[in-house]
C-alpha cells in the first residue's frame, strides 16, 4: 500500500506533530529518500523519535522502511503524455499484483454474512464499476441492490440495519457532504461500509469499516485538460469478486 493508502487508514492515531511529519514528508518524498531521520527531525522541528513513533503508527517497523516505500513511490514512471501507455499498463499490473496478494477475508465475511448488499458509485463511472459488481454477483444468485441517487442513498440509509445489510461506496475523492452525512448516520447504526476509492486522507475511508484504495493519477495531456484512468477500480471489484468465490467455496467446505 502508498504511503497515502497508510496515512488515511491510521490517521485517527495520528497527534499534530504526525501531521506535520507527514505534510513534509508528502512535500519532499526526493528529498526524504536521501535524508537521515534526525534531518527530518530537525525540518519538522520534532524529535527523533517522534519520527520513528510515526512511521510505526502507520504501520511501518520504522524510519528505513519508510525510505523504502519513498524510493519505491518516486520511482514510478512520471506522469508525461509520451509515457502514458506505459503509465496506464504499469499502474494497472502493480494494482492487480497488488491485490492479488492482499487478504480480503474481512470484506468476505460482510459480504456473506449479509443478508442485502448495497452498492452505490458518485459519478457516472463509479455507478458504471457498481453495475458490474452487481452483474458478477449475480452469477451466485447473489443480488445487489445499486443505489441510484443521492435521494435514495439518503432514504435507504434510515432503513439499512446492523448484522442484516452491507454497503459498497465508490468515490474517486471520498470527500462530499452527502458522504460524510450517510457515513455518519450508518456508523451511527453500525452498518458495515466497504469504500472503494482513490489513495489518500479522505473522509469516506476514515469513516469506513473496509478501505480499498486504488492509485488513480491526474495526467494533463492538453491544456486545462486532464485524463484519470478508472479501470482500476474494475479490476480491484473483480479481484475481490474472485476472492469471494473462494472464500465462499472454503466456508461451505467446512459445513
Amino acid at each position: 500500500m502508498r504511503l497515502e493508502g497508510l496515512v488515511s487508514k491510521y490517521y485517527d492515531k495520528l497527534n499534530p506533530n504526525d501531521i506535520i511529519i507527514w505534510q513534509y514528508v508528502f512535500s519532499h518524498k526526493e528529498y526524504c529518500i536521501h535524508m537521515s531521520i534526525e534531518q527530518v527531525a530537525e525540518a519538522c522541528s520534532v524529535s527523533r523519535s517522534t519520527v520513528m513513533r510515526f512511521a510505526q503508527k502507520i504501520g511501518l517497523s520504522g524510519f528505513s522502511e519508510l525510505k523504502a516505500h519513498l524510493r519505491w513511490e518516486t520511482g514510478e514512471i512520471s506522469c508525461e503524455t509520451d509515457n502514458l501507455v506505459n503509465i496506464v499498463c504499469d499502474t494497472n499490473a502493480r494494482t492487480i499484483q497488488y491485490f492479488r496478494e492482499q487478504n480480503c477475508d474481512e470484506i468476505c465475511r460482510f459480504l456473506n454474512s449479509a443478508k442485502r448488499i448495497f452498492c452505490y458509485g458518485t459519478g457516472q463511472a463509479q455507478k458504471s464499476v457498481a453495475g458490474e459488481f452487481q452483474r458478477m454477483m449475480l452469477s451466485l444468485n447473489i443480488l445487489v441492490h445499486e443505489i441510484s441517487g443521492e435521494g435514495e442513498l439518503r432514504k435507504i440509509a434510515y432503513m439499512m440495519q446492523e448484522k442484516e445489510d452491507v454497503v459498497i461506496i465508490i468515490s474517486k475523492s471520498g470527500e462530499s457532504n452527502l458522504l460524510r452525512d450517510v457515513m455518519f448516520l450508518l456508523n451511527s447504526r453500525k452498518v458495515p461500509v466497504i469504500s472503494l476509492t482513490r489513495y489518500g486522507n479522505n473522509s469516506l475511508a476514515r469513516m469506513s469499516t473496509c478501505n480499498l484504495f486504488v492509485d488513480i493519477e491526474d495526467i494533463s495531456l492538453l491544456s486545462n485538460t486532464n485524463y484519470s484512468s478508472m479501470t482500476q477500480m474494475f479490476l480491484v471489484l473483480e479481484i475481490l469478486f474472485t476472492k469471494f468465490v473462494e472464500y465462499r467455496k472454503h466456508a461451505e467446505s467446512l459445513l
